[in-house]
């Protein structure tokens, strides 16, 4: 069955993983020039790549229209021929204000970390003819609990932007460990913390850089379940001051970690390149965690945790491209739904982090496997996988 339309129910835009997501989307079905694309609520232009606003203007312009007729309709608003697409978080809910728009068919697009869902979950949302997951984890997940047509695509990369390249001097000769990704209990910058606290302690000229910017500060309040760090960071301080100074709480000394946030996803590949190694100890991934995606892309060295999401990155062969953590044990701290995280090992981190810095040039040569590994990743393919898949999955 042929895609006519694709609609969306989130905002696209250039800081944070749905948004990015939506925004590559867009672009891509804009290029084939087909299905057509519809944004269903606002994009804040400033939010929006330089390059992309030209290309999404008419997209903008149609939106209001749309926001103009639905405006004052009661109900539910059903958009005749149109896969809608609605982003639900865990417990596989959305806002009201999306969940109103019904396309023919509706496609759930998932990804959860918490495991905790109510019994009516299926028949709940019984009105999505299709549910798509972002890791194969997910995916088993939503089969096992009963979801008859589910669909599997990763996120992508752009490998001419995500790709190696020379450095610039920026940090000097430090050996450079970046973490990217909003600061949360999930995400696991406690466990970056406490493993880069020891490693610098052997090795002075090691620099941590952080972009660890998170949209809603209030989660940042779960850090203070974890056992690696004195309590979470203050909510009530601007990025990247609250980041630089909780680091600085922990023991990190001065001049050993800055925090760059707010740092836009088209200048990321070019503070990449400037890095040593990346870290990813990450406790549960609903995706494949986009930020080490694009970081694995630049040819950089990556510890990844082998747990959830990330179990797709790493890949078949169990990470011959990256540096996988693979003591991993159940977490018993942190939110409801925690226990089917996973926790990975503090010293397992170090060790890691010291086989890059003892063997560079091993270090560079699975760089360059990761480079390679992600060329099937771009943003052009999975995007295509994606409406094979809706195609595949339409009733």
């Amino acid at each position: 069955m042929a895609i006519n339309a694709i609609a969306l129910t989130w905002p696209p835009s250039a800081v944070h993983g749905w948004g990015v997501f939506g925004a590559n989307l867009l672009r891509e079905v804009l290029l084939r020039g087909t299905p057509k694309p519809v944004t269903l609520f606002a994009m804040q232009p400033e939010l929006i790549d330089a390059g992309d606003r030209p290309l999404f203007q008419p997209l903008m312009a149609e939106q209001r229209q749309i926001e103009q007729q639905v405006g004052a309709a009661q109900g539910n608003v059903t958009l005749g021929g149109v896969h809608v697409l609605h982003s639900l978080g865990n417990n596989l809910e959305e806002p009201p204000a999306a969940a109103r728009f019904r396309g023919e068919p509706n496609v759930g697009f998932t990804f959860f970390e918490n495991m905790v869902f109510g019994d009516d979950v299926v028949a709940r949302n019984a009105h999505f003819q299709i549910m798509m997951a972002g890791s194969t984890w997910n995916a088993d997940i939503l089969r096992d609990l009963g979801f008859p047509r589910v669909g599997c695509v990763f996120q992508g990369i752009d490998p001419d932007a995500f790709a190696p390249g020379p450095r610039t001097g920026r940090f000097g000769d430090r050996f450079v460990v970046f973490s990217g990704g909003k600061l949360e209990l999930r995400k696991g910058q406690d466990l970056v913390v406490a493993a880069f606290k020891k490693f610098q302690a052997r090795h002075p000229d090691a620099l941590l850089v952080t972009v660890w910017l998170n949209p809603w500060p209030e989660i940042m309040a779960d850090m203070a379940a974890s056992p690696h760090v004195d309590g979470p960071p203050a909510m009530d301080q601007p990025f990247p001051n609250c980041i630089n100074d909780w680091v600085r709480a922990q023991g990190v000394p001065e001049g050993a970690h800055m925090d760059l946030s707010p740092t836009f996803n088209a200048d990321m590949p070019a503070l990449l390149r400037e890095c040593d190694a990346a870290v990813f100890p990450n406790r549960c991934e609903g995706g494949t965690n986009l930020v080490a995606m694009e970081a694995l892309a630049t040819g950089l060295p990556c510890v990844l945790s082998a747990n959830s999401g990330h179990l797709d990155l790493i890949g078949p062969d169990g990470g011959g491209h990256c540096y996988s953590l693979t003591r991993q044990t159940t977490v018993d701290f942190g939110p409801q739904g925690a226990d089917y995280w996973r926790e990975s090992d503090v010293e397992e981190i170090v060790e890691s982090l010291e086989a890059i810095y003892q063997d560079r040039d091993g270090a560079r040569r699975r760089g360059q496997a990761a480079t390679a590994f992600m060329q099937d990743w771009s943003w052009r393919n999975q995007i295509g996988r994606l409406l094979t898949e809706l195609d595949r999955l339409t009733p």
